[in-house]
């Protein structure tokens, strides 16, 4: 008798709809594993390997789920790679750890150091992310900054420690190769490989053996990105330079980092696109996913999974990110988000301006801390979840293609007039002819310390022709204006397959960094190039509206939905509710802080993100939302 099916009913919970291209399950978990899925792999004979923040490494047939502790004692791992059944390495916070069961009997009990050369301190920002392997045997790492709000703990540090800050930083590089891609190769050396990421938290290679990673938006880094780094390339953030053996320490002027700074490949917009990405991984299943053969899927903090069409322009890679997967949640439900932060919910606290509302899940739900993703022989896509504490939903699901042929973009290509459109079906001709049924528009991030960066030069971009193949498969879109530079954001509706079905997914941002000429943007990468819309007079009433808009947008992470504070671990944001003394200072005074930060406590300066007159705006709603009982001083 074959148990497989009823071994299957047992282990999974999921559903799918009628003409769903994908099915979503939740796998089950053992009692006594603790559910935060911090790495998620499958050795070469096909196990299920799985670590979790815990610090244990566990291991399964996936068929059986017969789960069993294979290693344990670990400090807070966030990837693994898995050489052999027996043979697994580690990336925990202190070391590359490799992890080998010796006598056969299935539980590891030797561990070996195989490097620690990068600095650690107790800081609760740290994580060491990766390790995935190169063509050449080497490992790939990354390790993210701390953050100035948490603890130092230097005492014998093991590697040189420095806590001198460039340009006033929210996450300095207090040791050795923080900041830092580096590889570790087969003999154990360390070759520091790139510098300037904040938290590269998803560390990948592709099947042509370029190493890709995601960071994460904050200071320095406008919006979440994924990045092809190249050797001695400097990606954005300055606090790793001070390990630069070129620089000697010394630190950059800001002109000066904004011509070494290399551009992102594919910036992931902030709020449309999640807020907190994790691996990329390459659909090399051979058709087992569906239509998608060797483009990237990246998980998300918030309920998302995204899709990235890669290519390279004039030499260097860019492409198109689109929306694949993500929990109906609602504009209504973001803005009554009364949660630990803006990585909660999908759209991040400024969900009602970008995010575009989605239609509900049918069946399972999809979960939270999606960080880990990995294919399985079988083709489908296990999701390994953590929240860190900051939400729910802890655990493992898996998406499995059904057969049934998905309506979507399947690429978005640069042209020398606009894009190329391929879909993964026959598409209606007529509807796909029509200019009006697709909507472009563009708009920059700009390169600055501060938290993040909202949306500037804005425009809306005319489809001046639309040119459509005989097969209804491919659309070309010629467009009024195409430079470098931008961000090129496209919805389609009312797109619809050849048999009726609507396109699932009708929004796409390509980032267009270079054209085919080799042209890239020449103008000021930290300064608006269409000026902002006049100031208010001073003695203007404030706009609340406005400023709760931007407190749910740039505030609400630290200083709490209910205003007091304390919403990162190991982050003291001010409590304006609980202590009188923060809202009592003068409207001045206020203003003065929210513009230029507060060095070495964690608040950055708003004075390049935010205008002068929402700078106000904020600071009205908050007074009005959590200092009915302060006393402003004269």
């Amino acid at each position: 008798m074959n148990l497989r099916p009823y071994l299957l009913a047992l282990a999974f919970t999921g559903s799918a709809a009628a003409n769903e291209a994908y099915r979503l399950e939740t796998i089950t978990l053992p009692a006594a594993m603790s559910p935060e899925i911090s790495a998620v792999e499958f050795s070469p004979t096909g196990r299920l390997v799985v670590a979790n923040r815990h610090g244990e490494v566990w291991s399964c047939d996936p068929a059986k789920l017969d789960w069993r502790r294979y290693a344990y004692g670990l400090h807070e791992p966030m990837g693994i790679f898995v050489a052999a059944d027996n043979d697994i390495y580690v990336a925990q916070r202190p070391e590359l750890t490799r992890v080998r069961d010796a006598n056969g009997d299935g539980v590891a009990e030797r561990y070996e150091a195989v490097n620690a050369e990068w600095g650690i301190t107790d800081n609760w920002h740290e994580f060491l992310f990766g390790p995935r392997r190169d063509k050449e045997g080497n490992f790939v790492l990354a390790i993210g900054l701390p953050d100035l709000a948490g603890k130092f703990n230097l005492t014998n540090p093991r590697t040189p420690t420095d806590l001198s800050k460039i340009a006033r930083e929210a996450k300095p590089s207090a040791a050795l190769w923080q900041g830092w891609v580096f590889k570790i190769t087969p003999a154990g050396t360390l070759l520091p490989w790139a510098s300037g990421f904040r938290q590269a938290a998803g560390v990948g290679v592709s099947p042509e053996g370029e190493v890709f990673v995601t960071d994460q938006q904050g200071d320095y880094i406008a919006s979440s990105p994924l990045i092809h780094v190249q050797r001695g390339r400097f990606y954005g953030h300055p606090a790793s330079l001070k390990w630069s053996e070129e620089l000697g320490g010394r630190k950059p002027t800001a002109e000066e980092l904004e011509k070494m700074r290399t551009p992102p490949s594919v910036v992931l917009p902030h709020g449309s696109i999640g807020g907190s990405p994790g691996d990329p991984v390459w659909d090399t299943t051979g058709g087992k996913f569906g239509p998608f053969a060797g483009q990237v899927f990246i998980g998300d903090f918030t309920k998302l999974i995204s899709r990235v069409d890669l290519e390279r322009v004039a030499g260097e890679f860019q492409g198109a990110v689109f929306p694949f997967l993500r929990d109906a949640t609602g504009v209504e439900a973001i803005l009554k988000n009364s949660g630990a932060n803006n990585l909660t919910i999908p759209a991040g606290g400024d969900g009602k301006k970008y995010f575009r509302d989605a239609p509900a899940l049918k069946g399972t739900r999809l979960g939270q801390g999606n960080n880990r993703l990995a294919f399985a022989p079988d083709g489908s896509l296990y999701l390994g979840q953590t929240t860190r504490g900051w939400a729910n939903g802890d655990g493992l699901q898996r998406l499995v293609w059904t057969g049934e042929p998905p309506v979507e973009i399947c690429t978005m290509r640069l042209t020398e007039r606009g894009f190329a459109l391929e879909f993964t079906t026959a598409m209606e001709r007529t509807a796909l002819a029509r200019r009006e049924n697709y909507r472009v528009e563009r708009f920059r991030y700009l390169y600055q310390s501060a938290s993040g960066s909202p949306r500037v030069d804005q425009s809306e971009i005319a489809v001046t022709e639309v040119i459509v193949s005989a097969d209804g498969r491919r659309a070309e879109l010629v467009l009024s204006a195409l430079d470098p530079g931008y961000i090129y954001k496209l919805e389609t509706e009312p797109l619809r397959a050849a048999d009726g079905r609507p396109i699932a997914n009708p929004l796409a941002y390509y980032t267009v960094n270079r054209l085919h000429s080799g042209r890239t943007f020449e103008g000021p990468i930290s300064k608006a190039l269409i000026a902002a819309k006049p100031a208010r007079a001073r003695d203007a009433k404030p706009n609340l509206e406005e400023g709760r808009r931007v407190y749910l947008t740039f505030c609400v992470a630290c200083h709490q939905a209910d205003g007091r504070g304390g919403g990162i671990p190991g982050f003291a944001a001010a409590d304006f509710v609980g202590d009188p003394t923060r809202l009592a200072k003068s409207d001045d005074a206020l203003l003065a802080t929210i513009a230029a930060g507060v060095e070495g406590k964690g608040m950055p300066p708003f004075a390049q993100v935010i205008s002068a007159d929402e700078r106000r705006d904020v600071l009205a709603f908050i007074r009005q939302a959590f200092a009915a009982k302060t006393t402003r001083a004269p």
